[in-house]
């Protein structure tokens, strides 16, 4: 391979892209919007969520390294001005093996092992997994969260053109869900757009949530079906 060859090859490898985007959240009978967006910070990755409803604020932050282990969260941060006790702030200590949260009501330390993620980071993972075709039928994911470590398989269950706010998208379908069990998540992403996060439908007993994308920037371009 001539350098002109190595060159090409390295610009057009699959690789994530930033984005803003607008979703309308649905969880049981309350609805409002929420935005994302997801930016360099450095070198690592900054993917963040912000939502109001009346005088509710929701934010979640999560810091993620990009670097030769693969993608690595740093620091999660969750806030509610409503409803402080539930406020989180995971910190990721690799060097030291060990994820902890002073910041929660119950703080609490734990072991830290290789494929561990926060709530956003993990998403994040999947859809690199997908975007460098490194997800072929099914992956496994831990997740922590509030001082729980819950390990999810995610399958893939399909390829679905559906209709939404921005247009038809061809979309990939995966299902998230645990032994023991049964709450489930089933969530669709744009085959075309860097495998974006386009709609999510989520149960956990009683509790229902959903997720549906109204528009998006990609790397600097509108998403349009």
């Amino acid at each position: 391979m001539n350098v002109a060859s190595a060159a090409e090859t390295a610009e057009t490898k699959p690789q994530i892209l930033p984005y803003t985007a607008e979703y309308r959240i649905s969880s049981n009978s309350l609805t409002t919007t929420a935005t994302r967006s997801l930016s360099k910070r450095g070198d690592n990755w900054q993917l963040s969520q912000h939502a109001k409803l009346m005088f509710i604020k929701v934010s979640e932050e999560s810091i993620i390294e990009d670097g030769a282990m693969g993608l690595r969260p740093l620091r999660y941060e969750y806030s509610n001005n409503f409803s402080s006790r539930q406020d989180q702030k995971i910190n990721f200590d690799w060097k030291h093996a060990l994820a902890s949260d002073k910041k929660y009501r119950k703080p609490w330390s734990a072991p830290l092992t290789a494929g561990t993620y926060d709530q956003l980071s993990a998403q994040l993972q999947m859809r690199q997994a997908l975007i460098c075709g490194r997800f072929d039928t099914a992956m496994v994911q831990t997740v922590v969260n509030r001082g729980k470590h819950k390990t999810y398989e995610i399958e893939k269950i399909g390829e679905e053109i559906i209709d939404s706010p921005v247009g038809k998208l061809n979309t990939v379908k995966l299902r998230r869900g645990r032994e023991g069990s049964d709450s489930e998540t089933i969530v669709w992403l744009a085959k075309d757009w860097n495998y974006l996060i386009v709609r999510l439908e989520q149960t956990d007993e009683d509790d229902t949530y959903s997720l549906e994308l109204l528009n998006a920037t990609l790397n600097g371009k509108k998403v349009k079906g």
